[in-house]
């Protein structure tokens, strides 16, 4: 744990807040602006006698101007969501009670409250209510507030964060995930206000290349690396995203084949099975879909054959050091940096996604738009005997 006072950062967050230049603070307290510019930068600190005069220019108790806390290590932080997470597998009403006494206890560690806001926002989704206390009558969870109380609950905690960091990287995390939970809660205004000044800064494609190339120049090979196969990973993710999306957006069957070849092309190109194994189902799928409505029966039913065979081979684990397009990120992706409680947590999750995934094929395979489509179809009665081991292996498991 770390223990820091950020009387600096204090002064930085509330001048900005109220529109007060350095200029203009410095002359109030009679310093230097290279004074508070300092104290603003964490390299020295105000005078003792110049405490109350700036608490008071702020209407702030010392305390609050202090802002004296225990940050808690990344390993720290994972261990207590990771416990939190497993609690309410057990109990919910529990776990969201240690979650408030954690946020509370904590109300100033961005990094944890941004992923305490993200357990509530997957309660507020309803993935935990299997395991949640019911009452007698298999109705309400017990002592839990409704979906949108809990999406409240994180956004108080996002925009808490959003309050205190002074890192630009973080509040870009912390803006895209306050636009998530308003998305599921479908508040889609206040989502599109919070994401439109996101999506639409400066292409950071230049830059980014500039930054690699004077990372070369600087002789830091390494971190030009890193850079370079961050920013792609996250740019393969957006086209595969992309196109699973606009599959099912266009529906056109045109479209849909076009997109399935580009995008198992750039999968394998690319060795994103070592980073996301679960793709091609979710394409798959998609495709199957926008075939089938287009009367496509036999392309339709391969795309479903597909979809089945890649839930059936799903791994168990994911490999990312087996790909030399990856090596610089085995470290970064690997959970264990965070600590044993963290990569115990990430494993138990694997195994729930791929629980998850293996009910949704079970669903899709066996939706009456599918029978009616194709019942008649041997392919199709064969898809049907999978699924149904697939469910069977489900319970087994």
């Amino acid at each position: 744990m770390n223990k820091r006072i950020n009387i600096g950062r204090t002064i930085a967050r509330e001048r900005r807040r109220r529109d007060v230049t350095q200029e203009a603070l410095a002359d109030h307290l009679g310093v230097s602006k290279a004074a508070v510019s300092k104290w603003e930068l964490g390299q020295s600190l105000p005078d003792v006698s110049l405490l109350p005069r700036i608490a008071a220019y702020f209407s702030l108790t010392l305390d609050e101007l202090f802002d004296w806390r225990d940050e808690l290590t990344e390993e720290e932080s994972a261990a207590l969501y990771a416990e939190v997470y497993a609690l309410a597998e057990q109990d919910l009403a529990a776990a969201h009670k240690r979650l408030k006494a954690l946020a509370a206890e904590h109300y100033s560690d961005v990094n944890l409250l941004l992923m305490l806001a993200s357990l509530l926002t997957t309660w507020a989704a309803g993935m935990a209510t299997p395991f949640a206390p019911v009452d007698e009558e298999g109705g309400a969870q017990l002592d839990m507030p409704d979906a949108a109380a809990l999406a409240d609950e994180a956004l108080v905690l996002i925009d808490r964060a959003l309050e205190v960091t002074m890192d630009p990287a973080t509040t870009f995390l912390a803006q895209q995930q306050k636009a998530t939970t308003l998305f599921q809660m479908k508040r889609f205004d206040e989502a599109t206000a919070v994401l439109e000044p996101l999506v639409r800064r400066q292409d950071a494609g230049a830059p980014t290349m500039l930054l690699a190339s004077a990372y070369r120049k600087l002789g830091r090979a390494d971190d030009a690396l890193d850079l370079l196969q961050t920013e792609r990973l996250r740019a393969a993710n957006f086209v595969l995203a992309s196109l699973v999306q606009e599959v099912d957006m266009q529906d056109d069957a045109v479209f849909a084949h076009a997109a399935d070849a580009a995008a198992r092309a750039a999968f394998d190109a690319l060795n994103m099975g070592t980073v996301n194994p679960f793709f091609p189902v979710s394409m798959a799928f998609e495709v199957a879909d926008a075939l089938r409505r287009a009367g496509e029966k036999d392309e339709a039913l391969t795309a479903l054959a597909r979809a089945v065979s890649a839930t059936k081979n799903m791994p168990l684990s994911t490999n990312i050091s087996t790909s030399p397009l990856w090596n610089r990120m085995t470290e970064r992706l690997d959970p264990s940096r965070s600590g044993e409680a963290w990569a115990e947590h990430k494993a138990r999750q694997l195994d729930d996604l791929r629980r998850t995934l293996c009910q949704s094929t079970v669903a899709r395979v066996t939706a009456p738009e599918w029978q009616e489509f194709a019942s008649d179809d041997p392919r199709y009665q064969e898809l049907l005997s999978s699924a149904e081991r697939l469910a069977n292996e489900e319970v087994a498991g």
